[in-house]
Parts: structure tokens; sequence; C-alpha cells
């Protein structure tokens, strides 16, 4: 999941020059993402482990889950029969700048009103991104989208599940950061942090406003307990996470219950 203000999510549109540019080849040895990063297509068995990583257990197997192919968007890997859909986000649309980056990955799972509504954003930003748009191209094509009425908002409350034992988004900008921060989102389009006594990361429910009324969220960390168990259940995972990229590595800082950047 992605973090804005608080929490984590993406868009864009395109140019031929922005389509035939010279894009920076990415490193494991956990430095930032450049401007405008091209992205790598992440082995497929461990990004549908660590998409589905986001949802509860008894859950995984009806799920439906999506894997990135960066020439193209994201890409059916197999259809679920539950309703929820899983996806690992590469690209946040949510603002117009900085940089679209190569750096940025969050599980989510949402339930099937999100699936049909809030999921669409993140599957046709990364469609944009694949045609060479940049960031405030991809913002503004997603954005022009809402409102209408073959592009509707979730019609009612429901989940938004992450999970999964790390993510690595944005608690602010303009550098990413890993957490280990397993929680759930729950749909609430316009409410604010004055409306439920929210303030900030912490052990009480507090709002995250990526799109204010559309994809805002009230957020729920797990505890400590559920929280020890994830990362324990999660051990085989993050190992191979952590060799995959050296900035998706837990570390005691990852751990912490209030993010640093």
């Amino acid at each position: 999941m992605k973090v804005a203000p608080s929490l984590v999510v993406l868009t864009f549109a395109m140019s031929t020059a922005c389509a035939q540019a010279t894009f920076p080849a990415h490193s494991n040895d956990g430095s930032a993402g450049v401007s405008q990063a091209r992205l790598e297509r992440m082995p497929e068995s461990l990004e549908i482990r660590f998409a589905l990583s986001a949802l509860p257990p008894q859950l995984r197997d009806g799920a439906t889950t999506y894997v990135l192919d960066p020439a193209k968007g994201y890409i059916l890997a197999h259809k679920g029969t539950n309703g929820v859909s899983c996806v690992v986000v590469r690209s946040d649309w949510q603002w117009p700048d900085p940089s679209l980056r190569d750096d940025v990955y969050w599980p989510v799972c949402y339930d099937a009103e999100g699936s049909k509504t809030l999921l669409q954003d993140y599957l046709f930003a990364a469609e944009l991104r694949a045609r060479g748009m940049d960031a405030k191209q991809v913002n503004l094509e997603v954005t022009k989208r809402f409102g209408k009425p073959d592009y509707p908002n979730p019609a009612r409350s429901g989940v938004a599940y992450m999970i999964a034992p790390v993510m690595r988004g944005y608690t602010k900008r303009p550098e990413p950061v890993t957490m280990n921060m397993p929680h759930y989102m729950f749909y609430a389009p316009g409410v604010k942090n004055s409306d439920i006594g929210g303030k900030g990361f912490g052990q009480y429910p507090f709002i995250l406003s990526m799109s204010p009324g559309r994809d805002d969220y009230i957020i729920v960390l797990v505890g400590e307990a559920e929280k020890a168990k994830i990362l324990s259940d999660s051990k085989e995972l993050l190992a191979d996470l952590c060799s995959y990229r050296q900035y998706l590595c837990t570390t005691p800082a990852t751990r912490a219950r209030t993010p640093v950047n």
C-alpha cells in the first residue's frame, strides 16, 4: 500500500518523445528511484505471493490476482471466485509530481466493490505509464474520469486489505519509505480526521485522504501481537523480497509502529 499525507496509491497521459525516452536501469543496492524510472517486471511467483500476502489467509485461494507487465500494464494472472482482487501497486497516480519511481511496492487487495471502482484507478495508471506518460499526465488522465457515469465511486462501504508483512510507499514526499505496517483500509469518501477523532499514524483509527471524496479511507493498524505473527508467518516471503530488492528488507526502523522518512 502507499502512503501520502499518511499512506499510499496511482496514474497518467503521453507524447511520442516520452515513449522514446531512454530510462536509467535499476540496481539492487537500495538506491532511490530516478526521474521517470523504467519499471522492471517482478518474478511472477514472487509478485503473486506478495500481492496475496495483503489478504487474510482464508481469502487467498479465491482471490483474483494481477501481475504487472511494464510494457502493457497489469495483466490477469488468476481469475478468482470471491470477488477480491490483489495487485502490487508500483505507480502512485495521485500527484502530478514528483516523477514516477521504480521503488514503490505496496500490495493491496480490494473487496468486490473496490475491485469494480478504486482498483480501476491503479490498473488504468499502470496502462498509461506503460504508454510512456509521466506523473503529471497520469494524474490528469485518471482524475478527469472521476464523477462520470461510467466511472463511479464505490456504492457502499468496503475494505481494502493491506496486511502484507512489508510495503514501500509514501508517508510524506518526495522519498518513499519501507514499512512493516499491516493495516486495513475502510472506504470513507469525504470523511475527515475531525469526524472520527483521528490523528496521524497510531493505534487508533485515522483518515488517509488519497483523492478527497473518492478514495478516502479509515486506516486501522493491526495490533502488535498480530503484526508479530504476520511477520513470523511470512519469514520466507520477507527473505525472498529482501533478496530481490535491498530496500524491501526488514530492519528495526521498518518495524517501528510510526513510520519514519
